[in-house]
This record gives structure tokens, C-alpha cells and sequence, in this order.
């Protein structure tokens, strides 16, 4: 088996002309520079240098051999060394939802940090497999995905609202905490409805727990970008149910109204995810720090 120093070690010499200059060059002797060479040329079988008084010049077979192993031996010797790794920056690969990471996270993010950041989007079970296949270190997640290797950290608490465009009215209720849910109820089935998508997850369980059974209505605009739906709302296209983070200073600034904000609110939590074996990283521990989430362990 070929020794990877035996090939610096030509390549030096190749280089350098000379073993004295070649073992100057690694920091080894020049008996450890000409035995290497040796035992290359006797594991190949043949000569790659001529040895001249005061040169070596390499042969036609050593010639060939430079040309396809410099290549590897420049690219081994540009990866960086020990020291060098330890002054590099943290690198932080996340992968989370669109809607969280532009309206929750990015604002929390440090303004001056040697940290690079590594965003990736995707989806709940995409963002899992990539987390499990270690292409990322952490993921937001608005979901639980038992997985044993992996361990789940709450950073958010979001709660949904109803609401319209900045025209709509809320069927005569003044206090959005305070509404006829008898009235509403008949008066909401009545209104275009705008969906994250075509089972309409987040509005029919708004609209149990609030109501208490099953919607039957069908979406006229199904978008799976809560942000557009914001847009859409905005623009009278419908009505929608949003997560609180999301709709609230849009309903400050007027751009949108707030049909229904229920006394009995309705919550979901949104979770850290990262492997159990990387939860002292630094990587888990900068991210929870800027989010402002205090550790369950």
C-alpha cells in the first residue's frame, strides 16, 4: 500500500529538484525524503527520477505521475489545518417554515455576529429527514415527529385569529372577545374563504374549537404561503384564519381587521428541534439564546 507521504515527498522533489530542498520544504530529513522515494519507485516498479550529481530529474513515468497526483496533494494541503478550524466561524444550519423564520426569527438574529447562518425551507417532514440525514443541525418545527434520536425545545407559543380585510365588518359585533358565535357562525359560511391548502388544516380546527363541529365549506383561494394569504386578505379576496405573530401589527396599522380573537384561544406550540446528541452544541446554544428561550435541561 502506497504511504500519502511517499507522494508529498515526490511531489517536493519534483518540485524542488533536489532532495536537500524537498525535505527543507517538509520538515524531514533527507534519508526519510529518499526513502520514500524509494519505496514508491519499488511499490510501483519504476524509476521516477534520474539521480544527478547535484539534481533529480524526473522520467517519463514520473512525469505522468506528477501530473495526476498534484492535483489531490494541492488539495489535501488546502484544507485547513487545526489551528485554523478552531478560529473558524460556528456554522449554524437551520431549516424552518418561510412565515416563522421572516416574521419571528430574522428580527431576533444578531446584528454583528461571526456566526454563519445556513437557512434552508422546507417543510415539517422534510426539515426532519434533512435534520436525521444530518444535512442540517436544527430545525423550527410546528409539530411533534417522534423520533428517538431526537429531542424538542419550545420556543413559541402562536395563537390563531380571524380576520378580513380592512373593510370587512365582523357581522355587527364591536368586540372581537365578544361576538354571537350563533350569528357569526352563519354569517362566516356565507364568505369566501381563503386556505393554506384544500383540507384547510388550520381553519377547521379554529372553527371546531370555536364552534364546535366540522366546517363544510369549500376555500375560493388556496395558497401555501401564510404571508400571501396575509397579502390576500388585505386586498378583500376573503377571509382566513391566522397565527397571532403574523396578523397582529397588520391589524394595528388597520391593513387588516380582526373578525374573531376567541376567549378561548387557540394555541399551537412551536418547537427547536435537534439531535439529543447535540444538545450542548454551540450551535443549539446561540440559536436558543437569541431567540430568548431558556433551556428545559
Amino acid at each position: 500500500m502506497v504511504n500519502l507521504e511517499w507522494y508529498r515527498s515526490f511531489v517536493e522533489v519534483y518540485r524542488m529538484g533536489t532532495v536537500s530542498g524537498a525535505a527543507e520544504v517538509l520538515h524531514l530529513t533527507q534519508p526519510a525524503v529518499s526513502q520514500h522515494i524509494a519505496a514508491l519507485e519499488s511499490t510501483l516498479g519504476t524509476a521516477l527520477f534520474q539521480r544527478m550529481p547535484r539534481q533529480m530529474l524526473p522520467t517519463e513515468a514520473g512525469k505522468r505521475l506528477y501530473t495526476r497526483v498534484v492535483v489531490a496533494i494541492e488539495t489535501l494541503e488546502a484544507i485547513p489545518t487545526k489551528a485554523t478550524l478552531a478560529n473558524a466561524p460556528v456554522m449554524i444550519r437551520l431549516g424552518t417554515p418561510t412565515e416563522f423564520f421572516s416574521e419571528y426569527v430574522l428580527e431576533r438574529l444578531p446584528k454583528e455576529s461571526e456566526t454563519l447562518l445556513v437557512i434552508k425551507f422546507g417543510l415539517m417532514q422534510e426539515l426532519i429527514e434533512q435534520l436525521l440525514a444530518n444535512q442540517i443541525d436544527c430545525a423550527i418545527a410546528t409539530q411533534k415527529i417522534a423520533k428517538p434520536e431526537l429531542e424538542y425545545q419550545l420556543i413559541f407559543e402562536e395563537s390563531f385569529w380571524l380576520v378580513g380585510s380592512p373593510t370587512a365588518t365582523n357581522s355587527g359585533a364591536e368586540d372581537p372577545m365578544q361576538v354571537d358565535l350563533t350569528a357569526l357562525e352563519q354569517w362566516l359560511r356565507a364568505q369566501p374563504w381563503i386556505a393554506y391548502s384544500e383540507d384547510l388544516p388550520i381553519i377547521r380546527r379554529f372553527w371546531r374549537v370555536i364552534f364546535g363541529r366540522r366546517l363544510d365549506v369549500n376555500p375560493q383561494l388556496i395558497m401555501p404561503d401564510l404571508r400571501s394569504i396575509r397579502e390576500a386578505i388585505a386586498q378583500g379576496l376573503g377571509f382566513s384564519v391566522l397565527p397571532d405573530y403574523l396578523c397582529a401589527e397588520w391589524i394595528a396599522d388597520r391593513r387588516l381587521t380582526l373578525i374573531l380573537k376567541p376567549a378561548q384561544p387557540v394555541t399551537n406550540s412551536i418547537w427547536l428541534v435537534y439531535r439529543k446528541s447535540e444538545r450542548q452544541s454551540q450551535q443549539i446554544t446561540l440559536l436558543l439564546n437569541w431567540l430568548g428561550v431558556k433551556r428545559m435541561f
